[in-house]
């Protein structure tokens, strides 16, 4: 996927790789799990996160970002994904803000600068990850996007996550501020990319985990991974993978480009991705056997994430739909967000 980027894109991912294999071990996904972001090396991470600028990536020069675009997003987001790091970011970098830059006060300075924690409730209104740790609650619409502070909603707990590192909570607004100009459909769409990303680095890091340990786990005196079916499966997982990364990233690349068929390509690339992802943790989890259904076992910590962002901002269904709509029906209304 090299030739899709710039050397300087090329750069930021690597420095962002580096940066996540010391910053954003298993253990710290752990520890969300069980004391939230807010625990000292969670947060350590959030905040270093922010301090390379990943937080401003999608903001204006002006305001103290990136000044990036749909492609810098996916390769960050892929980055982030095969570390499995926790947290909002998707709900901080994708949604919050880009949408907050026009909103009053200082809100998207402080969001860049990680000193405030960013959500989003999705158009279904259901649940809203990090509810419960989050400054502002940013509220995606058919109908267009406002926001809420912290002081203005009320937050209850909600049916646990399968993903412990994404927390959920039921949220109800007192009062919202509207974002005039900010596009519900395009703030959709910059998330659902978003989170297509990030299954294509947790497919990438399950199939490379499977294979290590194919290499090493032996069985009638030879390694599992010289036997043909293991091969199969795991060759099968990595064609998937790269069918749907170049499927995300011309996602992207159109998004950037705001041209006309940019929900079909979106559309495309969430359903790619966690085919993707959904058939590299099936082979990962069989290719590690008993072994891999353990709670001690990492393995758990990228498949519930797997699972957990597959039906976030679209599932299968929605955005199959969508491409139905788009494709069978040319000319006909647009397709709502939700």
């Amino acid at each position: 996927m090299d030739a899709w980027l710039s050397d300087d894109q090329i750069s930021l991912r690597d420095g962002l790789r580096e940066v996540l294999k010391s910053t954003c071990p298993p253990d710290v996904v752990r520890a969300v799990w069980e004391k939230g972001i807010g625990a000292h090396e969670p947060r350590r991470l959030w905040q270093t996160l922010a301090d390379l600028g990943l937080f401003g990536l999608l903001a204006a020069a002006d305001l103290g970002g990136g000044d990036g675009n749909e492609v810098d997003l996916v390769v960050m987001m892929e980055e982030c994904g095969r570390a499995a790091a926790p947290g909002p970011l998707l709900e901080q970098i994708a949604v919050g803000v880009p949408a907050l830059a026009t909103a009053p006060g200082k809100l998207v300075e402080q969001a860049i600068s990680g000193s405030a924690v960013i959500t989003a409730q999705e158009s279904d209104g259901a649940r809203v990850p990090w509810a419960v740790d989050a400054d502002v609650i940013v509220a995606v619409q058919p109908d267009g996007v406002a926001f809420a502070t912290r002081d203005a909603v009320t937050v209850s707990a909600a049916p646990e996550s399968v993903d412990k590192s994404r927390q959920l909570n039921s949220v109800e607004f007192a009062k919202t501020t509207e974002l005039p100009g900010v596009r519900a459909d395009t703030v959709f769409n910059r998330a659902a990319l978003a989170a297509a990303a990030q299954l294509l680095g947790l497919a990438d890091h399950l199939i490379r985990a499977a294979v290590d340990y194919a290499l090493v786990r032996h069985q009638f005196g030879v390694p599992i991974g010289s036997q043909r079916p293991v091969q199969h499966m795991l060759a099968s997982a990595y064609i998937e993978l790269q069918h749907a990364r170049p499927v995300v990233y011309e996602a992207a690349r159109v998004m950037a480009a705001d041209l006309d068929t940019t929900d079909r390509e979106v559309s495309f690339a969430k359903v790619y991705a966690h085919r993707a992802a959904h058939t590299a943790a099936r082979a990962a989890l069989q290719c590690h056997g008993a072994i891999g259904y353990t709670w001690e076992h990492d393995l758990q910590l990228w498949i519930k994430r797997v699972w957990a962002l597959g039906s976030v901002w679209g599932t299968d269904t929605f955005h199959q739909d969508r491409v139905s709509r788009l494709v069978l029906d040319a000319g006909s209304e647009p397709v709502a967000v939700r």
